[in-house]
């Protein structure tokens, strides 16, 4: 845990970390005896973990990176920490963010911009870019964050890391501060698959089984192409990374959707669902403001999110026709992927996971892509491979047919397998 703590310290310029747990190190000693005792508290026992700011955890502070929120302390956890800390995790530390998750750029008026650990002039990437980056540094081996329109998966595949959205469930979102009512999820930010699926049982209450990787031979992947975008050093990594899964027996389909120019022109549902999800929220926290209009009126929030915010609070209640209309396309959306993967009886859905790689501190907008899963609800995983010619990794996103998060994991393990899984990152289920 010293050594945890001490890279935290080291690396304050990432603007990775909001606050650390002031009783982690003693949680950590405590479980330390235990284990010299032979008596563990279940498969995480005494692993250091980072916690999105918009995690409840009991005790600690829970701000989404807004200083308007800064004296607001979770009272319990939220469901998915409960689980973590049930199997002997111990929250170590609190992630900067995007404020209030809008962003695929971590920007927050309480930590300002979060740096990459691979090149801190350019953007850990958004909205859970402190989760990444800590775990990208060392800081601790994995994280949670949250994933409405690709916040987990985006700053994974810009700092090098596995990132899994999880199949929409509305339940497992009880402590969580709402963006998105109809599209948010929480997932792990890890170094690799295995650590993934660790988590995500943990997280979903389930018994963790060790995935087992499905052999790549036979295996048809719908290859995106319209989604490869233009950037020369992400394309030239990308070609190489689908030869290498060519090589492992894998077979590749290139497929169109039509619906693509729809996806990228659809107004996000958080747009409509925001104002009224966050309200509740604050309703129920402890030393909160009494609504999102006070925080706005309040200026202790980024001027630069003034305008979308007052768009939002335009948007009082859900039951709007914009809000119908997407709920719509999302069950369409769904429909058109289950259709193409059938028609080419596809085994999953490949595509780069951001259509550009960053260049500075300033948001690079990623293109569509995140958003087939976050639309249609199914779930996805990015895979890091290696860096290109700029020395930034370019992350590969695999989307799966079904809401199977198993048959994804084992599927991207066996692509893990064949890209060239990183030995040097330990895993999570070794003490």
């Amino acid at each position: 845990m010293a050594r945890r703590l001490q890279a935290i310290d080291e690396h304050q310029h990432l603007n990775a970390i909001l606050g650390v747990n002031s009783d982690a190190m003693a949680q950590a000693e405590r479980y330390q005896q235990l284990r010299r005792q032979n008596s563990l508290m279940g498969p995480l026992h005494g692993i250091p973990l980072i916690v999105k700011d918009n995690i409840a955890c009991a005790s600690l502070p829970i701000t989404l990176g807004c200083k308007g929120l800064a004296s607001v302390k979770a009272v319990s956890d939220a469901r998915v920490i409960q689980r973590l800390r049930a199997a002997g995790a111990i929250i170590l530390a609190r992630a900067n963010m995007s404020e209030f998750a809008f962003d695929v750029r971590s920007r927050s008026s309480l930590g300002g911009d979060v740096r990459n650990p691979l090149q801190p002039a350019v953007t850990a990437g958004g909205s859970s870019g402190g989760s990444a980056a800590a775990v990208a540094a060392g800081m601790a081996d994995g994280a949670l964050g949250t994933d409405t329109g690709g916040s987990i998966r985006i700053p994974c595949s810009y700092t090098g890391l596995v990132g899994l959205r999880p199949a929409f469930r509305r339940e497992m979102l009880e402590g969580v501060a709402p963006l998105s009512l109809s599209k948010d999820t929480v997932g792990p930010m890890v170094h690799t698959v295995r650590d993934a699926a660790l988590l995500h049982a943990i997280m979903h209450g389930e018994r963790p089984v060790e995935p087992e990787a499905l052999p790549l031979k036979g295996k048809r992947f719908g290859v995106i192409t319209a989604l490869e975008g233009d950037d020369p050093a992400q394309l030239g990594v990308w070609s190489e990374a689908l030869d290498r899964l060519r090589l492992a027996g894998a077979t590749m389909i290139n497929v169109s959707l039509p619906i693509l120019t729809e996806v990228e022109s659809q107004m996000c549902l958080s747009l409509y669902e925001f104002h009224t999800g966050i309200n509740a929220w604050l309703a129920a926290q402890q030393n909160a403001p009494v609504s999102l209009r006070e925080v706005v009126t309040s200026g202790q929030c980024l001027s630069e999110f003034l305008p979308l915010l007052e768009q939002m609070l335009s948007f009082s209640h859900l039951k709007t026709p914009q809000w119908f209309n997407g709920r719509r396309f999302q069950r369409r959306l769904y429909r058109e992927l289950s259709g193409t993967a059938e028609q080419y009886r596809i085994d999953a859905f490949l595509y780069p996971t951001a259509k550009r790689r960053p260049a500075d501190l300033n948001k690079m907008p990623p293109g569509c892509a995140p958003e087939l899963a976050a639309i249609s609800g199914l779930p996805a995983i990015t895979l890091p491979y290696r860096l290109n010619h700029a020395g930034l990794p370019v992350g590969i996103e695999i989307l799966s047919k079904t809401r199977n998060e198993q048959f994804l994991l084992s599927l991207a393990l066996g692509c893990e397998s064949a890209l060239g899984e990183d030995d040097a990152c330990p895993p999570l289920h070794k003490p």
